[in-house]
């Protein structure tokens, strides 16, 4: 009996063998004492490899073919009951052929000229049968070129495309059917379309391609389902969509026609554009109810289950493999990314073979990183979960709903498909705020997944009452969840909903870094907030994070003392800067291109006639020339009016312009003489700003470099003060100005986002789109809650610009938007300092993404207003709007 035993379930099986036998060397005096234990041993290791025999892919070779007869050996696999033996002539419909108890079989009578397709399932115990096998094909076709021409027109005929003379641009859901094949595509969001087509019986994998605007096909994604979410589609693009499908993961078939879309909403040329959310605030875009209503509408089930990460967890990325690059970077390894995608992928393949299945844990991932490193495994997977720790944190909204029903009492479940242990992911819930879970069920420790309905099962098995799961991922979270008889919430992915919203054309790491946090932010669903708000969290606030890093580094290589931020958009940078690094000294400096013009008169008279008098005559709303000369501190020159037959009451305009212009030259003298006040005053304030620094940063956001190089001669020449000035711009654009040229190419002045000699493509692409009016665009993401800075009055005190209050309330949610995001970033990177160095590239693409949404930034800033062409000389406040500029540009013609 005892021999029988033994033959039956250990030698006929190796596997069992070699586990049975390694046991009972770790227990030889358990073995003498307690042999029934041992039995019991037996039996659950021949249960356990019988179990993973039944559910992995098993293969099948020809051996023999002669005279139409195939002899065929599938794979032995040790204590197998029978093998089930099915053939298809045209891979699709399979019938039964033979039982069998052997792993060789011998087909007869075989046709000529025909393809035949087997495969087979096999039992362990007789009554449950594995999924079928690999697919073998055999063939007796002599010429099988000429074979598979025959059967291609066969298919042509079968299966032609159907045509329909409407436009497929205007339907939301196309539809490809013929002879039983579906494939159909339709759009459930903005810039994503869901392809779904019939599942081939006996396919193992799917190979999706997809051709753009006629171009060639390009491989898009591997799946074993039968549908795809393509979340890469372009606005108002056409595209094609090909599949072919494979039985035995070598030879491929198409599927007999193609699937034609074209993407919803306004074609986008350039290739870092795209649609903007035009309802409303972005945050309003997921559509998600509030977070108490969403947690009523879980309280009538007894189990919650919740997926884990892109629904209870945020990672700081749009992809969640990007975290790998940070640990290639602290273990110091070339290629990590790759490394450890593949080892991943080779470890599930392995564990398939040897487990029937493709789990794997963090520790098997690493051990097969070691092979390719060196690395120690333990090491490796210690700091990847080290990162994972340190780098995601919680949901606000679903750790609020799991708050509001853990204190109601009921039963929650963490469920993921994961290969960190159950260990280690309960200890990350915990760390993030989930610690009252009832259960954590995750897929490498049950050698099942929710992706094929297993850990669904253990779920039902364990928690018998009414269950409902939560989840992001359609098919793993939603699909196989309700086959399983659960009710579903779905919680669309935040990368998913707002990546069709996001920059293009940006670095990988720092791309998906903005992405990820400005996705989660906006979408998580947990609060809604202003368009404003949203472009400072959106669009400012890396481009002036970037800067202010960018300051902080020059700062530091060159030994600076003092940061002095200037004009308007200074405040907010000095804000910015100050919350980055509180132990740098900074001032605010206020401070315009009139109040410069002023100040060297006696050096240069030309940036004073310019925008004094040129600019005056040529703006939109006129000046008198006596209000003029009075607000600009010039009016004891109205007494030589008459001489030059013009009156204070005139308007200045182009036809008097060159009279009063030779005026003011002719008087120079004078002119001069009217600001030396204004110079003291102004020599008094810069002082004090500086406060004694031998060297100082003097920082401005653009353009022509003017402010910063008339403050560094001042305080260099002028006021012969013992301090170095260094300029510092955001960014220069030279039209004309050959002098800011030679600044630039003399390194006078630093930039940080693009120069005539720095990124130069965008330098270009700035000054030509939108008629020119980038920079007044570009300004209005940084304006201060203060007016125009002009000078000093009679008595000494500050002279300002009209105020624009209208605009206040909107440029402190911009404010505070920037600033937000200034401290997530921060708050997600503080352990990788290189994490904030953004390119001038990086920091820029945002805002020109922004940029090209004319529609919604006349929606939101076309009320803007601004005394562009005022400074405080018109006797009524006329103001100018954002709107009214842009007509006054000319943008809207030639568009629809």
């Amino acid at each position: 009996m005892k021999d029988w035993f033994y033959e039956k379930f250990v030698r006929k099986n190796p596997r069992v063998q070699k586990a049975y036998e390694t046991y009972v060397q770790a227990h030889l005096e358990e073995h003498q004492k307690s042999r029934l234990k041992h039995w019991l041993v037996l039996l659950i290791l021949s249960w356990k490899y019988r179990r993973s025999q039944i559910n992995r892919l098993h293969t099948l070779t020809l051996a023999k073919l002669k005279d139409r007869t195939a002899k065929i050996r599938m794979e032995w696999i040790p204590g197998a009951w029978c093998y089930n033996i099915y053939v298809s002539q045209d891979g699709i419909t399979y019938r039964f052929l033979e039982k069998t108890r052997h792993h060789v079989y011998t087909a007869e009578g075989l046709q000529q000229d025909q393809m035949y397709f087997f495969k087979f399932k096999v039992s362990m115990d007789g009554s449950r049968y594995s999924d079928f096998s690999e697919v073998l094909t055999v063939s007796t076709v002599d010429n099988e070129q000429l074979f598979f021409m025959k059967r291609l027109t066969q298919k042509a005929e079968n299966f032609s495309p159907s045509s329909s003379g409407k436009s497929q641009e205007k339907q939301k859901d196309s539809k490809a059917s013929k002879g039983g094949w579906d494939f159909r595509g339709s759009f459930p969001t903005e810039g994503q379309a869901q392809i779904v087509w019939t599942p081939v019986p006996g396919a193992i994998h799917y190979n999706l391609y997809r051709s753009e605007e006629g171009g060639a096909y390009r491989f898009l994604a591997q799946t074993r389902e039968s549908s795809y979410l393509d979340r890469e589609m372009k606005s108002g693009t056409s595209y094609v969509y090909l599949v072919k499908y494979t039985e035995n993961g070598k030879k491929y078939r198409e599927f007999p026609h193609t699937l034609q879309l074209r993407a919803p909403g306004e074609k986008f040329t350039k290739k870092n554009s795209g649609r903007l959310f035009e309802k409303g605030p972005e945050s309003q875009a997921s559509n998600r109810v509030s977070v108490m209503n969403f947690a009523k509408g879980l309280m009538a089930y007894d189990v919650i289950s919740f997926d884990v990460f892109d629904t209870l967890l945020f990672r700081p990325f749009s992809s969640p493999s990007d975290l790998f690059m940070l640990a290639g970077e602290r273990l110091d390894i070339m290629d990590f990314t790759q490394i450890r995608l593949k080892a991943e992928e080779e470890s599930r393949q392995k564990n398939r073979l040897l487990r029937g299945n493709r789990e794997v844990t963090l520790l098997e991932i690493y051990q097969l990183v070691a092979q390719e490193t060196g690395i120690d495994p333990q090491k490796g997977a210690d700091l990847e979960f080290s990162l994972e720790c340190e780098l995601c944190w919680a949901n606000p909204y679903m750790l609020e709903v799991f708050h509001i029903l853990a204190a109601q009492g009921k039963t929650l479940v963490a469920l993921s498909d994961m290969y960190l242990p159950k260990e280690l992911l309960t200890r990350l819930l915990s760390l993030k705020g989930y610690e009252d879970f009832d259960q954590v069920m995750v897929s490498c420790d049950y050698n099942c997944s929710k992706r094929d309905g297993g850990l669904y099962e253990l779920l039902k098995e364990q928690y018998p009452g009414s269950i409902v799961h939560i989840g992001d991922n359609r098919i793993s979270d939603i699909e196989k969840a309700k086959e399983k008889g659960l009710d579903t919430r779905f919680y669309q992915n935040v990368n998913e909903a707002g990546n069709i919203f996001r920059a293009r054309d940006m670095s990988r790491l720092a791309g998906s870094a903005y992405r990820g946090i400005v996705n989660a932010k906006l979408h998580s669903g947990y609060q809604q907030y202003t368009p404003y708000y949203e472009v400072g969290f959106v669009y400012t606030g890396i481009y002036v994070m970037g800067f202010c890093q960018w300051i902080y580094r020059y700062v530091q290589e060159h030994k600076i003392e003092k940061v002095l931020f200037l004009a308007r958009e200074g405040d907010l940078y000095q804000k910015v800067f100050h919350a980055m690094y509180p132990d740098i000294p900074t001032e605010y400096v206020l401070w315009s291109r009139i109040g410069v013009v002023k100040t060297i008169v006696e050096k240069n008279r030309h940036p004073y006639l310019l925008q004094i008098v040129h600019h005056k005559a040529n703006a939109l709303y006129k000046s008198k020339i006596g209000t003029l000369l009075d607000r600009t501190g010039i009016g004891d020159l109205k007494k030589y009016l008459p001489d030059y037959r013009i009156k204070a009451e005139e308007f200045l305009t182009p036809e008097n312009e060159k009279i009063l212009r030779q005026l003011l030259i002719e008087h120079w003298e004078e002119v001069c003489g009217c600001y030396r006040r204004d110079q003291e005053l102004l020599r008094q304030y810069l002082t004090r700003k500086t406060g004694g620094a031998k060297s100082v940063a003097v920082v401005d956001v653009g353009w022509s470099g003017n402010n910063v190089l008339q403050v560094k001669y001042l305080l260099e020449q002028v006021y012969a003060l013992d301090c170095q000035a260094h300029c510092l711009l955001a960014a220069a654009r030279n039209v004309n100005d050959t002098y800011m040229a030679a600044m630039t190419q003399k390194e006078e002045i630093k930039t940080y986002i693009f120069s005539n000699m720095q990124n130069k493509g965008l330098h270009d692409a700035h000054q030509e789109e939108n008629h020119r009016l980038n920079s007044f665009f570009f300004e209005i993401l940084t304006q201060s809650c203060t007016p125009t800075f002009l000078g000093f009055d009679k008595e000494g005190r500050f002279l300002y610009d009209i105020p624009e209050v209208e605009n206040y309330e909107k440029n402190r949610e911009i404010h505070q938007g920037t600033l937000d995001f200034v401290k997530e970033y921060q708050s997600c990177f503080r352990n990788f300092p290189y994490m904030l160095d953004i390119s001038g590239h990086d920091a820029y693409m945002p805002f020109q993404y922004f940029s090209r949404n004319l529609l919604w930034l006349k929606k939101y800033f076309g009320g803007y207003i601004f005394g562009r062409d005022l400074f405080a000389t018109q006797e009524k406040a006329v103001m100018e709007s954002v709107e009214e500029v842009m007509e006054k540009a000319g943008i809207w013609e030639g568009r629809s």
